[in-house]
């Protein structure tokens, strides 16, 4: 174990001259990345999230101006400070970090934007199809009582042609009663005529004559049976 620590100590020792060598154009990064985070201010939209990121990567570049300005070494010669250069750098690498986020942030808020909209639509068709089925069940409502009233004017009908079938009925028997009261009618006349006739001929009848008896029959004959 404390062999490899040893290596890795020993590695990180032969790395930093190689890093130090390294010369990186600062005032050159630094102004790259200013450009880069005002593109992604003019893009991120109007979301709080993301240019809350916005006003932290200006501030970590604001950092790592100040730092660059304030660790230059006597009279600016020998170029940066370490301490200075470090400053800078982690400065730089979060405004970095917070550009990225400034754009997951936006991302974010055109997806939630896009979901509220697809919602809100969702919302309107689900309005739109429970007013046709509302509608269908209205519809199918109407077709019922349509077929109720349908079924209720044949009935109707059926009750208005026996009720003129009873009626032509009822027309003939009142018709056939007058006949018969007629008869009667000239019947009793005819009885009242008859009936005066026959007084008047009983009044002016003669009175029939005596009857005559019967004559007596002769004998039967001697010896006959």
């Amino acid at each position: 174990m404390v062999r490899m620590m040893t290596a890795c100590a020993l590695v990180m020792l032969m790395a930093l001259p190689a890093r130090s060598a390294e010369k990186v154009d600062l005032p050159a990064q630094i102004a790259a990345t200013k450009t880069a985070l005002e593109n992604i201010a003019a893009s991120v939209g109007n979301y709080p999230k993301a240019l809350n990121e916005i006003e932290k990567a200006r501030a970590f570049l604001k950092k790592a101006e100040t730092a660059y300005d304030k660790g230059q070494k006597w009279m600016g010669l020998g170029g940066l400070k370490p301490e200075a250069e470090q400053e800078v750098r982690h400065n730089l690498q979060m405004t970095d970090m917070a550009v990225t986020l400034a754009k997951s942030r936006a991302a974010k808020g055109r997806n939630d934007e896009e979901a509220a909209a697809v919602d809100k639509q969702l919302t309107v068709v689900k309005a739109r199809v429970k007013l046709l089925e509302d509608r269908k069940q209205a519809e199918e409502k109407l077709r019922q009582d349509l077929q109720k009233c349908e079924t209720a004017a044949r009935e109707l009908e059926t009750l208005r042609s026996e009720q003129a079938k009873q009626k032509a009925a009822l027309d003939q028997l009142t018709a056939e009663k007058k006949k018969l009261e007629e008869q009667v009618a000239g019947l009793t006349a005819e009885k009242a005529t008859l009936t005066g006739q026959l007084e008047t001929a009983k009044k002016t009848a003669v009175p029939p004559p005596p009857a005559v008896p019967a004559a007596a029959p002769p004998a039967p004959a001697a010896g006959v049976k």
